[in-house]
């Protein structure tokens, strides 16, 4: 039996943004660049059983990016990049990497009693769920909701 929450930290961890930066499992330590992979709970009843046996079934994480926060206005000069949209842009490439990931059903390994049918964010932007002044430097928190749909044939029948 796979471990799912280990193939998904195996999963994440080829995205570049999250291979080059510190990730945490349900705990994490803040800090700039620090990524956090919270379990979600899903409701029982969300699980479609199939005449063979066979249950369609969801597993669904938050990750949570932390970046740090410039109290700079936009520049507006031409070649001076923003810092907070530098910030936003590199979380928005994680949340596309998934996107990608999904479209050439690239999937996290759930063993071979389970056939993923999708892995896909809930958002198509990154959500800002706060941001953490107790922190220095102060820390913004980004969040990505991501669901994984799988069909899971422990318990079939027949072929």
């Amino acid at each position: 039996m796979v471990d799912k929450n280990q193939a998904i930290i195996e999963y994440l961890s080829a995205c570049p943004t999250i291979a080059n930066n510190k990730l945490f499992f349900n705990f994490a330590e803040e800090g700039n660049d620090s990524n956090q992979i919270l379990v979600s709970g899903d409701d029982v009843f969300l699980n479609l059983p199939y005449i063979d046996g066979s249950v369609m079934k969801r597993y669904t994480f938050t990750l949570l990016i932390y970046k740090a926060v410039s109290y700079n206005p936009i520049v507006k000069i031409a070649g001076y990049p923003d810092e907070n949209i530098a910030d936003l842009s590199d979380v928005q490439a994680l949340l596309d990497w998934i996107v990608d990931q999904n479209e050439q059903l690239v999937f996290p390994n759930f063993g071979s009693e389970c056939i993923i049918e999708s892995v896909e964010p809930q958002t198509n932007k990154p959500i800002l769920s706060g941001v953490s002044k107790d922190t220095q430097p102060t820390l913004a928190q980004y969040s990505i909701v991501v669901r994984v749909t799988y069909l899971d044939k422990s318990k079939m029948i027949w072929n």
